[in-house]
């Protein structure tokens, strides 16, 4: 079934416009025009597509899920339209709500799918859709975060290269020209750096960056390439330890909400599994699963995860002991939740202060290669 756009007259002369499923063009027509009205216009509406959903879409599309399903409330939404009417028309059909997810899975993302077939294992599906609508809401609060925290450090260094490169190319040769009508001999040699050499680093660098982005893309292609390149990123000092607390706060918020929901730990791992990017960090979620099954404890098996803390490992311990891992992950990701904050905003300071001192040195650079020889020549000249 296809979903389809049209406008239509009406047998009262009025142009009117609606939808219709329909199996092909023809029958949409037909459907229209048992309805008594004379199309002049059908398109169809794409039910897929190869794009991903960002996490703001998302989050509004469980709110209106969340309540229709509190408040029975009816919202004519148009967010995720096309979509929603191909799993509309797959639950009207008889199969089930993760089925139907699972067949637009290019555009959802696998967690929210696992998460919806555990709700149907469990029968807790208003729980697990406000469930799902927190950890949307958290996860695009973290973004915005993270966008709000670089955007100041890149507006900066924004600046700071224009104004080099307004410098380098316009001011350069004319302050070169002016040292040499003085006859004052040699230009000095952070003067000459600046007008002569920078010129010739950025005209290499046209060369030299689409061989870069190649290198890059082939070094990412390939596998142990690219466990090797995350490795090294994950030591960069508060970047690699962000991603890390993004990675394992993910797994918590998600097992919470699979446990809340009564799913057994071995298949609210298997959703958790799936939310992580990190390959080093999923290979030690497989291996802690692979204990639990072996017979393992959980905080034991989890212990051996270099990535997860001690106190997180004492917190999941007390969950195991009082039969409440739920309410153990809940209070973990909580905390882990209010360090990605922090983190978030430290690392902004961080780039901030760097990148302040970086265009400091730029405009000294400046100043001392470009204006302080000229104001020289002119003391020189007047004497």
């Amino acid at each position: 079934m296809l979903l389809y756009k049209y406008t239509a007259i009406s047998k009262d002369g009025e142009k009117i416009s609606g939808s219709v499923f329909a199996e092909n063009y023809k029958s949409a027509y037909e459907i229209i025009y048992s309805r008594k009205r004379y199309p002049i216009n059908i398109t169809e509406i794409p039910t897929s597509s190869s794009k991903k959903v960002n996490v703001e879409d998302l989050l509004m599309f469980f709110l209106h899920i969340d309540l229709q399903l509190k408040c029975k409330a009816r919202i004519n939404s148009k967010i995720l339209q096309s979509s929603l009417a191909a799993i509309l028309i797959d639950l009207k059909n008889g199969i089930s709500l993760g089925e139907a997810f699972e067949k637009c899975e290019k555009i959802f993302d696998p967690v929210i799918i696992g998460l919806l077939r555990s709700a149907e294992q469990t029968g807790k599906i208003s729980d697990i859709i406000s469930n799902i609508l927190k950890f949307l809401k958290l996860q695009s609060e973290w973004k915005n975060n993270i966008k709000r925290a670089i955007a100041y450090p890149i507006f900066i260094t924004c600046i700071a290269v224009l104004v080099l490169i307004f410098c380098i190319t316009l001011l350069g040769p004319q302050i070169s020209s002016l040292i040499q009508d003085f006859g004052a001999g040699d230009i000095p040699f952070l003067t000459e750096f600046i007008i002569e050499l920078l010129p010739s680093f950025f005209k290499s660098l046209i060369y030299f960056v689409p061989l870069l982005f190649v290198l890059i893309f082939l070094f990412i292609s390939n596998a142990k390439a690219r466990f090797f390149l995350m490795n090294i990123i994950l030591q960069i000092p508060k970047i690699g330890s962000l991603i890390i607390k993004t990675n394992f706060w993910q797994v918590c918020k998600i097992l919470h909400i699979a446990l809340d929901a009564k799913l057994d730990f071995i298949s609210a791992m298997d959703i958790a599994i799936t939310s992580v990017k990190i390959e080093n960090i999923r290979n030690e979620i497989i291996s802690a699963r692979k204990k639990i099954i072996e017979g393992y404890s959980i905080s034991d098996a989890f212990s051996c995860a270099k990535f997860i803390s001690k106190t997180a490992i004492s917190a999941i311990d007390i969950g195991e002991e009082s039969n409440d891992l739920s309410a153990s992950f809940s209070n973990i990701s909580d905390h882990q939740y209010e360090e990605i904050i922090l983190d978030i905003k430290a690392l902004g300071q961080s780039l901030s202060i760097g990148l302040t001192l970086f265009t400091g040195m730029i405009f000294v650079l400046i100043i001392c290669g470009l204006f302080f020889p000229i104001y020289s020549y002119i003391e020189i000249a007047g004497a």
